[in-house]
């Protein structure tokens, strides 16, 4: 049996793709669509350019499409940028905290952090984050002991709340986007996303991919 769009993942150098026409099909099934977009802090001045670009694209493309980051340097402003060129209210920053990289604050934009959950909706993306990433069991259970992992462990529950959504204005997204080291996409933050977008059978897509849209 052929696999479904909606199941596919990713991934550099691989046979598994998802084409632009996969994508629309996700976008044009999905009454309220959003998708995820970020990726890298460090990534090159092309790509920067390109992740741009194709933000732009999709944003142009889908006026109904809602766009997801998470308030970071580098791949994230990127595709923020070109989001920000067509329409700001349809960007959403889920930031690790209020006030974080209060200096690029998008007017327009819908923000929200995990200070905003209730004690069970945190718990919840606790376990959801150790499902996926199970060697962060130690800093969980001690971060409120240890102030260094107090923060450390509240940027990792940042990057599962956006993906996996908590309320009808932040849901799940159809799919997301990932500007990725080529030589280890599941490293740090950015690789912990990744994983929890595989948990929850979310389609990724990398740049040797999504360049090719444009």
């Amino acid at each position: 049996m052929e696999e479904s769009a909606s199941s596919r993942c990713v991934y550099l150098n691989s046979m598994e793709i998802m084409t632009f026409t996969d994508f629309e099909n996700l976008i044009n099934k999905s009454p309220s669509p959003v998708v995820l977009l970020e990726g890298k802090r460090n990534i090159p001045a092309a790509y920067y350019r390109k992740a741009v670009l194709v933000a732009e694209m999709l944003a142009r493309r889908f006026p109904a499409l809602r766009f997801r980051s998470g308030n970071a340097e580098g791949s994230d402003q990127a595709f923020a940028d070109g989001v920000k060129s067509v329409d700001l209210q349809r960007l959403q920053i889920i930031a690790p905290y209020k006030g974080h990289r209060r200096f690029a604050h998008i007017p327009g934009a819908t923000y929200d952090s995990p200070e905003s959950l209730s004690a069970g909706e945190e718990e919840k993306l606790i376990q959801q984050t150790l499902a996926a990433s199970p060697q962060y069991r130690p800093m969980m259970e001690t971060r409120k002991k240890v102030e260094k992992l107090t923060w450390k462990s509240v940027y990792l529950i940042r990057d599962t709340m956006k993906v996996t959504g908590h309320t009808d204005k932040f849901p799940v997204p159809v799919a997301a986007l990932f500007y990725v080291d080529p030589a280890d996409s599941n490293s740090g933050g950015t690789g912990h996303t990744i994983r929890v977008c595989r948990e929850n059978r979310i389609p990724v897509v990398f740049q040797d991919e999504w360049e090719k849209w444009l």
